[in-house]
Protein backbone atom coordinates (compact mmCIF):
# COMPACT_ATOMS: atom_id res chain seq x y z
CA UNK A 1 0.00 0.00 0.00
CA UNK A 2 1.21 3.50 -0.88
CA UNK A 3 0.59 6.53 1.33
CA UNK A 4 0.80 9.98 -0.23
CA UNK A 5 1.41 13.13 1.85
CA UNK A 6 -0.08 16.35 0.47
CA UNK A 7 0.72 19.84 1.78
CA UNK A 8 -2.03 22.42 1.27
CA UNK A 9 -0.34 25.20 3.29
CA UNK A 10 3.14 25.45 4.86
CA UNK A 11 1.63 25.94 8.32
CA UNK A 12 -0.74 22.96 8.18
CA UNK A 13 0.52 19.40 8.70
CA UNK A 14 0.39 17.36 5.46
CA UNK A 15 -2.72 15.27 4.86
CA UNK A 16 -2.25 11.58 4.10
CA UNK A 17 -4.04 9.69 1.31
CA UNK A 18 -4.27 6.04 0.28
CA UNK A 19 -7.33 6.33 -1.96
CA UNK A 20 -8.60 8.13 -5.04
CA UNK A 21 -12.14 9.13 -5.89
CA UNK A 22 -14.37 6.06 -5.98
CA UNK A 23 -12.50 4.19 -3.20
CA UNK A 24 -9.73 3.08 -5.58
CA UNK A 25 -6.40 2.37 -3.89
CA UNK A 26 -3.45 4.43 -5.10
CA UNK A 27 -1.02 2.43 -7.27
CA UNK A 28 2.74 2.65 -7.61
CA UNK A 29 3.87 5.28 -10.11
CA UNK A 30 0.42 6.88 -10.37
CA UNK A 31 1.58 10.08 -8.67
CA UNK A 32 5.00 11.71 -8.14
CA UNK A 33 6.48 14.02 -5.52
CA UNK A 34 5.87 17.57 -6.70
CA UNK A 35 2.56 16.84 -8.43
CA UNK A 36 -0.22 19.34 -7.74
CA UNK A 37 -3.46 17.54 -6.86
CA UNK A 38 -7.06 18.33 -5.93
CA UNK A 39 -7.98 16.58 -2.68
CA UNK A 40 -11.01 16.11 -0.47
CA UNK A 41 -10.78 15.79 3.30
CA UNK A 42 -13.29 15.91 6.15
CA UNK A 43 -13.15 19.73 6.06
CA UNK A 44 -13.56 20.25 2.31
CA UNK A 45 -11.73 20.38 -0.99
CA UNK A 46 -8.25 21.85 -1.47
CA UNK A 47 -5.37 22.07 -3.91
CA UNK A 48 -2.02 20.85 -2.59
CA UNK A 49 1.38 19.52 -3.54
CA UNK A 50 2.61 15.96 -3.01
CA UNK A 51 5.60 16.13 -0.67
CA UNK A 52 6.17 12.44 0.10
CA UNK A 53 5.21 8.95 -1.10
CA UNK A 54 5.72 6.01 1.28
CA UNK A 55 5.13 2.29 0.94
CA UNK A 56 3.89 0.81 4.21
CA UNK A 57 3.82 -2.70 5.65
CA UNK A 58 0.67 -4.79 5.93
CA UNK A 59 0.79 -4.47 9.74
CA UNK A 60 0.43 -0.69 9.42
CA UNK A 61 -2.49 -0.70 6.98
CA UNK A 62 -5.36 -0.69 9.47
CA UNK A 63 -4.02 2.31 11.40
CA UNK A 64 -3.44 4.27 8.19
CA UNK A 65 -6.92 3.41 6.86
CA UNK A 66 -8.50 4.71 10.06
CA UNK A 67 -6.48 7.93 9.86
CA UNK A 68 -7.27 8.58 6.18
CA UNK A 69 -10.82 7.18 5.93
CA UNK A 70 -12.32 10.53 4.86
CA UNK A 71 -9.44 11.61 2.61
CA UNK A 72 -9.46 11.17 -1.17
CA UNK A 73 -7.34 12.44 -4.05
CA UNK A 74 -9.83 13.62 -6.64
CA UNK A 75 -7.41 14.20 -9.53
CA UNK A 76 -4.19 15.83 -10.66
CA UNK A 77 -4.59 19.59 -10.90
CA UNK A 78 -5.09 20.89 -14.44
CA UNK A 79 -3.68 24.15 -15.82
CA UNK A 80 -7.18 25.57 -15.38
CA UNK A 81 -7.18 24.53 -11.71
CA UNK A 82 -3.80 26.17 -11.14
CA UNK A 83 -4.91 29.40 -12.83
CA UNK A 84 -8.03 29.49 -10.67
CA UNK A 85 -5.95 28.90 -7.53
CA UNK A 86 -3.43 31.60 -8.48
CA UNK A 87 -6.20 34.10 -9.24
CA UNK A 88 -7.80 33.49 -5.86
CA UNK A 89 -4.48 33.92 -4.07
CA UNK A 90 -3.89 37.28 -5.78
CA UNK A 91 -6.51 38.58 -3.35
CA UNK A 92 -4.53 37.38 -0.33
CA UNK A 93 -3.04 40.75 0.71
CA UNK A 94 -6.38 42.56 0.38
CA UNK A 95 -8.12 39.84 2.38
CA UNK A 96 -5.58 40.02 5.20
CA UNK A 97 -5.96 43.81 5.40
CA UNK A 98 -9.75 43.48 5.63
CA UNK A 99 -9.30 40.95 8.41
CA UNK A 100 -6.86 43.22 10.27
CA UNK A 101 -9.39 46.08 10.28
CA UNK A 102 -11.94 43.83 11.98
CA UNK A 103 -9.33 42.62 14.50
CA UNK A 104 -8.64 46.23 15.53
CA UNK A 105 -12.30 46.60 16.46
CA UNK A 106 -12.18 43.51 18.68
CA UNK A 107 -8.91 44.55 20.40
CA UNK A 108 -7.65 40.97 20.27
CA UNK A 109 -3.83 40.44 20.47
CA UNK A 110 -3.71 38.69 17.08
CA UNK A 111 -1.35 39.06 14.15
CA UNK A 112 -2.54 37.57 10.84
CA UNK A 113 0.33 36.08 8.84
CA UNK A 114 -1.41 34.16 6.05
CA UNK A 115 -4.75 33.02 4.66
CA UNK A 116 -5.69 29.83 2.83
CA UNK A 117 -8.58 29.88 0.37
CA UNK A 118 -10.20 26.45 0.07
CA UNK A 119 -10.19 25.29 -3.54
CA UNK A 120 -13.91 24.57 -3.43
CA UNK A 121 -14.54 28.19 -2.41
CA UNK A 122 -16.46 27.36 0.74
CA UNK A 123 -13.91 28.15 3.43
CA UNK A 124 -11.11 30.52 4.43
CA UNK A 125 -8.47 29.65 7.02
CA UNK A 126 -6.53 32.48 8.67
CA UNK A 127 -3.12 31.67 10.15
CA UNK A 128 -2.30 33.89 13.11
CA UNK A 129 0.10 34.33 16.00
CA UNK A 130 -0.80 35.40 19.52
CA UNK A 131 1.13 35.54 22.81
CA UNK A 132 -1.49 33.33 24.44
CA UNK A 133 -4.61 31.27 23.84
CA UNK A 134 -7.58 33.54 23.16
CA UNK A 135 -11.32 33.34 22.61
CA UNK A 136 -11.86 34.41 18.99
CA UNK A 137 -15.49 33.30 18.59
CA UNK A 138 -16.77 36.88 18.21
CA UNK A 139 -14.04 37.57 15.67
CA UNK A 140 -15.09 34.55 13.61
CA UNK A 141 -18.70 35.80 13.58
CA UNK A 142 -17.48 39.18 12.28
CA UNK A 143 -15.36 37.51 9.59
CA UNK A 144 -18.25 35.31 8.44
CA UNK A 145 -20.38 38.44 7.98
CA UNK A 146 -17.55 40.16 6.11
CA UNK A 147 -16.60 37.35 3.73
CA UNK A 148 -19.79 35.21 3.64
CA UNK A 149 -17.77 32.00 3.96
CA UNK A 150 -16.96 29.41 6.59
CA UNK A 151 -14.06 30.77 8.66
CA UNK A 152 -11.38 28.83 10.51
CA UNK A 153 -8.61 30.31 12.68
CA UNK A 154 -5.31 28.43 12.89
CA UNK A 155 -2.78 29.55 15.52
CA UNK A 156 0.88 29.04 14.64
CA UNK A 157 3.98 29.28 16.82
CA UNK A 158 6.95 31.61 16.61
CA UNK A 159 9.00 29.06 14.66
CA UNK A 160 6.32 28.64 12.01
CA UNK A 161 5.88 32.39 11.68
CA UNK A 162 9.59 32.92 11.07
CA UNK A 163 9.65 30.05 8.57
CA UNK A 164 6.82 31.67 6.62
CA UNK A 165 8.19 35.21 6.64
CA UNK A 166 11.80 34.16 6.05
CA UNK A 167 15.11 35.73 7.05
CA UNK A 168 18.87 35.17 6.99
CA UNK A 169 20.42 33.13 9.79
CA UNK A 170 23.66 33.87 11.64
CA UNK A 171 25.38 31.46 9.24
CA UNK A 172 24.63 33.82 6.34
CA UNK A 173 22.23 31.43 4.63
CA UNK A 174 18.44 31.35 4.39
CA UNK A 175 16.69 29.88 7.42
CA UNK A 176 16.54 26.07 7.50
CA UNK A 177 12.88 26.14 8.60
CA UNK A 178 12.04 28.17 5.50
CA UNK A 179 13.70 25.80 3.06
CA UNK A 180 14.05 22.13 3.99
CA UNK A 181 13.74 21.54 7.75
CA UNK A 182 9.96 21.31 8.06
CA UNK A 183 9.53 18.80 10.86
CA UNK A 184 11.58 19.74 13.91
CA UNK A 185 10.37 17.65 16.78
CA UNK A 186 11.37 18.89 20.24
CA UNK A 187 14.19 21.47 20.34
CA UNK A 188 15.13 21.11 24.00
CA UNK A 189 17.88 22.48 26.23
CA UNK A 190 19.20 18.90 26.61
CA UNK A 191 20.62 19.27 23.10
CA UNK A 192 22.83 22.13 24.31
CA UNK A 193 24.44 19.82 26.87
CA UNK A 194 24.81 16.94 24.41
CA UNK A 195 26.49 19.20 21.87
CA UNK A 196 28.75 20.86 24.47
CA UNK A 197 27.46 24.38 23.77
CA UNK A 198 26.80 25.58 27.32
CA UNK A 199 29.55 28.20 27.07
CA UNK A 200 28.15 29.78 23.91
CA UNK A 201 25.60 32.02 25.63
CA UNK A 202 21.86 32.14 24.99
CA UNK A 203 22.13 34.90 22.35
CA UNK A 204 24.27 32.67 20.10
CA UNK A 205 21.92 29.70 20.52
CA UNK A 206 18.71 31.63 19.80
CA UNK A 207 17.30 31.83 16.29
CA UNK A 208 15.48 34.68 14.53
CA UNK A 209 12.21 33.39 16.05
CA UNK A 210 13.48 33.91 19.61
CA UNK A 211 13.56 30.16 20.23
CA UNK A 212 16.45 27.67 20.33
CA UNK A 213 18.00 27.23 16.90
CA UNK A 214 16.72 24.47 14.62
CA UNK A 215 20.37 23.54 14.00
CA UNK A 216 20.41 21.77 17.36
CA UNK A 217 17.92 19.19 16.11
CA UNK A 218 19.37 19.02 12.60
CA UNK A 219 22.84 18.18 13.96
CA UNK A 220 21.71 15.91 16.81
CA UNK A 221 22.19 12.64 14.92
CA UNK A 222 25.74 13.54 13.87
CA UNK A 223 26.72 14.41 17.46
CA UNK A 224 25.32 11.10 18.72
CA UNK A 225 27.23 9.18 16.06
CA UNK A 226 30.50 10.93 16.92
CA UNK A 227 29.94 10.59 20.68
CA UNK A 228 29.66 6.81 20.35
CA UNK A 229 33.27 6.70 19.12
CA UNK A 230 34.57 8.22 22.35
CA UNK A 231 35.07 6.47 25.71
CA UNK A 232 32.75 7.54 28.54
CA UNK A 233 33.76 9.98 31.26
CA UNK A 234 35.51 7.96 33.97
CA UNK A 235 36.64 5.23 31.56
CA UNK A 236 40.18 3.86 31.95
CA UNK A 237 42.20 4.19 28.75
CA UNK A 238 45.72 3.42 27.58
CA UNK A 239 47.75 6.24 26.02
CA UNK A 240 51.35 6.52 24.82
CA UNK A 241 52.15 8.14 28.22
CA UNK A 242 50.49 5.36 30.22
CA UNK A 243 47.10 4.46 31.73
CA UNK A 244 44.72 7.21 32.72
CA UNK A 245 41.11 8.24 33.31
CA UNK A 246 38.94 10.17 30.85
CA UNK A 247 37.79 13.42 32.47
CA UNK A 248 36.62 15.40 29.41
CA UNK A 249 35.34 14.64 25.90
CA UNK A 250 35.45 16.88 22.82
CA UNK A 251 32.95 15.35 20.42
CA UNK A 252 33.64 17.39 17.28
CA UNK A 253 37.42 17.30 17.71
CA UNK A 254 37.21 13.57 18.50
CA UNK A 255 39.62 13.98 21.40
CA UNK A 256 39.50 13.27 25.12
CA UNK A 257 41.29 14.75 28.10
CA UNK A 258 42.97 12.01 30.10
CA UNK A 259 44.17 12.40 33.69
CA UNK A 260 47.45 10.58 34.19
CA UNK A 261 49.33 10.24 37.45
CA UNK A 262 51.01 13.66 37.34
CA UNK A 263 49.39 15.50 34.42
CA UNK A 264 46.45 15.89 32.06
CA UNK A 265 46.76 15.36 28.33
CA UNK A 266 44.42 15.83 25.38
CA UNK A 267 44.68 13.01 22.89
CA UNK A 268 42.84 11.88 19.77
CA UNK A 269 40.53 8.88 20.05
CA UNK A 270 42.66 7.08 17.46
CA UNK A 271 45.67 7.33 19.82
CA UNK A 272 44.11 5.51 22.78
CA UNK A 273 42.90 2.05 23.61
CA UNK A 274 39.78 1.41 25.69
Amino acid sequence: MFVISVQVAPWINPYKFIQKRGDFQIKKGEFNVGDKVIVKTSIGGDLGEITKIDEIKETEEEAVRNETSENFILRKASSEDLSKYEERNNEKDKTIKRCEKIIKKTNLPIKIIDVLFAFDGGKMTFAFTSPSRIDFRELVKELVQEFHKSIKMHQVGARQETGLIGDIGSCGRGLCCMSFLKKLGNVSTNLILEQQLTQRGSDRLTGMCGRLKCCLVFEEEMYKELAQKLPAIGAKVKTAEGMGEVIERHVLKQTVVVKLKDEKIEVGVDKIKF
